[in-house]
Order: C-alpha cells, then structure tokens, then sequence
C-alpha cells in the first residue's frame, strides 16, 4: 500500500483560480517580504500540488511558490539559466524565478503533519503562475491533432535543451552531488560526486555488476559519457501546463541537471504513465539504443544498487 505522504494533492478549484483572494494583493509585494514571512505562505495559501516534502501554493494572481525540506536550489538556479536569453531559446517555456531561499525550520514552529514537515533547511521559489490547465488532467480528452501539436512543442524543447552543453555533470550549482539527485539512478548511496570520472565509474560499477547477474550482454560495453546537457527527467503530462494560447510550459525542475542526454529517453521510455504521449515525443527526438538499452536494466534492476 502506498503511503498517503506521497500521494500528490492538488487543490486546483482554488490554486488555479484566476480571480481569486490571495494573501500577497500584488505580485511585486513579495520584494518588501522577509523569507521568514514568505516561508508563512506556504501553509496559508491556496494549494496547487503537494507531495513528500514539498508544496506548491498560489501566492498572489501572478506568482505561485515551491517550499519544503524536499526542494533543491538547484532547481531555481536551472530556471534562471534558461531564463538567460543570451545563452537560451525563448522556446524553452519554464516559470521565471523571482526569488530563491532556504531557512532553518523548527518542526515545533512549523509543521505539516499532511506532509509529515521535518525540521531543518526548507528552501523556497518564488516563480511566475502559469495559468492553463495541467496536461494530465485533460490529455485523455483532447483531439488528436491537438496531442501531435503537444509532442511536437515538447520534442522541440528537448531538443533545444540538448543543444546546450556543460562541462561538467550535475545539478546546476550542486556540485559535489549525491546521486539521490538524479531521478531514477540505480545508486543512491553513491556520492558524494566531483567530477564527470566519479559519476562514469558508478554507473560502470552497477553495468558489471549487471553482468555478474547476467542481466546484461558480457560484452556491453563501458559507459564513456561525453556530452552534458540539460536534462529534466521528469517530462510527463503532470509536469507540463497548456495554456490559453496552446502553448506547452514544463515546470518541476527538480530533477533536473547536467547529464547525458539518453537519460531523458529512458525517463520518458520507462514512464507507465500516459504511454501514448511518451511514444509520440519519443518518436521525435534523437535516441541512443546503446545507452538507453543499459540504462533501463540498470534502473530497473533494484539489486544491483545494494552490490
């Protein structure tokens, strides 16, 4: 049985109100806020989606804001470099950021017993609010024509995410890492990560041992990553919002990083989730059979995390 703590909750009558009563009346009155009162928000607002750890509330008409112990910093610094117009495309359609932060909170002033809230470091994202309606509650229902128009805007923003380039793996800012930061990595006690040789040598390490489990071909070759670029992770109708103009935006960047661009094939060819959205975006964006083939053992091989 799944527990409720990780059951997303959303309550979009209220979060996605347009028109609706919000506890900052005007969207710059959060510049005169302290974290300490912003950080307040998050209990008091309208909610647009919560899950372990973290919770995204409607601030005011215009912004929405991300808290908790399960939020990375990480993220918002992902979305201001694509918000950097001398680096990126326009076509990359994510909130902007207007404020990032993080506070040390005590459980006994704080709590969420929904959210079983931890005392600690809670970070916060103050972002625009994208109105529209999110992708999942409405795809099973939408014309054909208006799908193929959705994977094409999604493919494209892939496809423009991988044609920026990082020397160096990992999460915007986060480095050294754990590799509990990349989504669905078979290693999650690896860590902590410096550099592009460390993070090839733990992948290698859980191939070899999926060959000692014969799970993969004896002669598969060593993973030799040599290109990083923006990665998201988690592309899925539920993090993709479609607003009133048709136009596709991707927000939850919180997986999201410097890795090789296979890993966001395999995320996308490994969700049970809307399988036919998954087909039509993976249709139209560069596959890499080698690396996604040892990649998808790997993640759902659960032993060999444990070697």
């Amino acid at each position: 049985m799944i527990a409720t703590r990780f059951i997303p909750i959303t309550d979009p009558t209220r979060g996605r109100d347009r028109d609706g009563n919000f506890l900052v009346e005007i969207d710059d009155d959060h510049q005169n806020s302290t974290d300490r009162n912003l950080s307040d928000l998050i209990n008091m607002s309208p909610i647009i989606h919560k899950s372990a750890g973290k919770k995204v509330v409607r601030i005011s008409k215009g912004l929405a804001m991300k808290g908790g112990w399960g939020v990375k910093i990480s993220e918002a610094k992902m979305m201001d470099l694509i918000h950097d117009a001398s680096n990126f495309k326009s076509s990359i359609r994510v909130p902007r950021v207007h404020r990032s932060f993080q506070l040390l909170i005590n459980q006994r002033y704080w709590q969420d017993s929904d959210l079983h809230w931890q005392g600690g470091i809670h970070r916060f994202i103050v972002m625009d609010f994208i109105y529209g309606k999110p992708l999942d509650s409405c795809w099973n229902d939408l014309p054909m024509d208006t799908k193929e128009d959705i994977a094409r805007q999604t493919a494209e923003m892939i496809k423009e995410m991988q044609s920026i380039e990082f020397p160096q793996c990992g999460p915007i800012g986060g480095r050294p890492f754990q590799l509990e930061s990349l989504k669905g990595c078979p290693d999650y006690s690896y860590g902590p990560i410096s550099g592009n040789s460390e993070f090839e040598t733990c992948f290698n390490h859980n191939l070899d041992v999926c060959k000692r489990l014969n799970k993969v071909p004896q002669d598969a070759t060593p993973f030799d990553f040599k290109k990083f670029v923006i990665t998201h992770q988690a592309i899925s109708p539920r993090n993709l919002i479609l607003d009133e103009d048709g136009k596709v935006w991707l927000v939850n960047w919180g997986h999201s990083g410097a890795f090789p661009p296979a890993f966001e094939s395999v995320a996308l060819a490994r969700r049970g989730s809307f399988p036919d959205f998954n087909e039509m975006v993976l249709s139209l964006i560069p596959r890499f059979p080698e690396e996604e083939a040892k990649l998808s053992i790997m993640y759902g091989l659960t032993t060999a995390s444990s070697a």
